[in-house]
């Protein structure tokens, strides 16, 4: 897709199984067209309908999606979601996941990470909407975390129907009880009970402050309903956006701190220098905190030129033009596909002295303090941008800084030879890297 827009420029489409797609690969234009509400749409597919319902804030648009994504937002900063309570709850995950690697490490045995990470993240997510822990040997929690790792691949399967309407037609046959809706209905279920049960613990006109998403949003409940609204904070409502945080929070980050350790496993020069940052500034006595960032200017490019490089979420988050407009000299019809090319933004040589390289100097000034570039845009940007980025870059901070702090890492062997393999990646949902085993090996 880079390819054709670099040949028929940074605003081109083509029609796809009946439907217009619209490709932004500049970032000037991309934008101004994602903070255009007229581009904030999302695709209308019958999937996602019986889906969501018309619930929660990713799928959906218009005054449903601008009240649930105003009230997150809101709820997240009162509750203190964005700092020391955040910084609290991922500290505390800190310690089985260390535990985990170490027990890699005293074994030699070589590992995938992936599943180390859903876990940890996943318990912080459960902390900020639901108030509550599990073990991470709990067979619920652990058939949860897998179940929203499964829904996000499908995510394959659903863009087949947005590229041929024909295929959604097979919903009229295929049952409910198929994968992918049983594995939504069950997890649909698992939220529906925690939420029943929280509020079952709230007493009728408690005002105490909110600890969680699902305290914040029962109380508001409560209160529309003694208005006489009883439809805006529906039970399903709240289950929806529960659901979305699991989905779009826990494998992204994941991912992403997968993609930080193979760079580092396959760049050794790079680590080096990570390590020595990390032993001048914080030494070993103490684990590493949000407010080392400032002086931890190597590290932070480092994760900075990750999330650039493996560019996660390569073709963004489709949009869709909720009526007709003229966009840049070109009339775009409502209903339009807009595909925002992240990768494309991420590998442009106007915006980066190295595109194809990983180079972590780009993120750096003369001086070799960090500076940041408005070229990068992991969470991406505009009306729609990432709800929970701040949690997110928290916790890919403080994960990834007290593993370089504390092991060693390299690939095995036989993941070493396929270097060039494991890190072109392939498509899915996400962008991920090949099959991989890393060793882990205390410093």
């Amino acid at each position: 897709m880079q390819k054709e827009c670099q040949k028929y420029g940074d605003l081109c489409s083509f029609y796809l199984g009946g439907r217009l797609f619209v490709v932004v690969n500049s970032y000037p234009l991309m934008k101004e067209m994602l903070d255009d509400p007229v581009f904030a749409g999302r695709p209308r597919l019958r999937l996602f309908e019986k889906m969501t319902r018309n619930c929660g804030i990713f799928l959906v648009e218009g005054k449903v999606w601008c009240h649930q994504r105003r009230l997150s937002l809101r709820t997240l900063r009162e509750i203190g979601f964005s700092g020391s309570k955040a910084v609290g709850m991922i500290e505390d995950q800190l310690e089985p996941l260390l535990q985990q690697l170490d027990e890699a490490a005293e074994a030699a045995q070589p590992v995938k990470t992936l599943d180390t990470f859903l876990l940890a993240v996943n318990s912080v997510i459960t902390e900020m909407t639901l108030g509550r822990r599990f073990h991470r040997d709990d067979p619920d929690f652990k058939k949860v975390t897998s179940l929203i790792a499964a829904t996000l691949e499908s995510g394959i399967s659903e863009t087949a129907c947005f590229l041929f309407p024909a295929a959604e037609k097979l919903l009229d046959i295929i049952p409910m009880s198929t994968r992918v809706f049983r594995d939504v209905e069950y997890l649909n279920e698992f939220f529906r009970q925690q939420i029943r049960l929280r509020e079952a613990a709230m007493p009728a006109g408690s005002d105490v402050q909110p600890t969680c998403l699902c305290d914040a949003y029962i109380q508001e409940k409560r209160k529309a309903e003694k208005a006489g609204d009883f439809e805006t904070f529906k039970e399903f409502q709240l289950i929806r956006v529960c659901f979305e945080f699991y989905l779009a929070g826990t494998d992204t980050t994941a991912r992403s701190m997968e993609w930080l350790l193979l760079y580092m496993a396959f760049y050794p020069e790079v680590q080096d220098r990570v390590q020595n940052e990390l032993d001048s500034v914080v030494g070993q006595s103490r684990r590493p905190r949000m407010q080392d960032r400032t002086e931890l200017h190597y590290t932070s490019a480092v994760i900075d030129e990750t999330y650039r490089k493996a560019s996660l979420a390569a073709i963004g988050v489709f949009h869709r033009s909720v009526e007709d407009a003229t966009f840049h000299g070109y009339r775009i019809p409502s209903d339009a596909i807009i595909i925002p090319l992240v990768y494309g933004v991420h590998h442009r040589a106007e915006y980066w002295e190295r595109p194809n390289e990983f180079y972590p100097e780009h993120f750096l000034d003369n001086k070799g303090r960090y500076r940041s570039s408005p070229y990068l845009i992991p969470f991406l940007i505009g009306r729609r941008s990432c709800v929970g980025e701040s949690l997110a870059r928290m916790e890919i901070f403080l994960f990834f800084t007290a593993i370089m702090q504390r092991y060693r890492v390299r690939p095995e062997p036989e993941s070493a030879a396929k270097k060039d393999d494991i890190l072109r990646g392939h498509m899915g949902s996400l962008r991920v890297p090949g099959d991989y085993r890393l060793i882990f090996s205390r410093r």
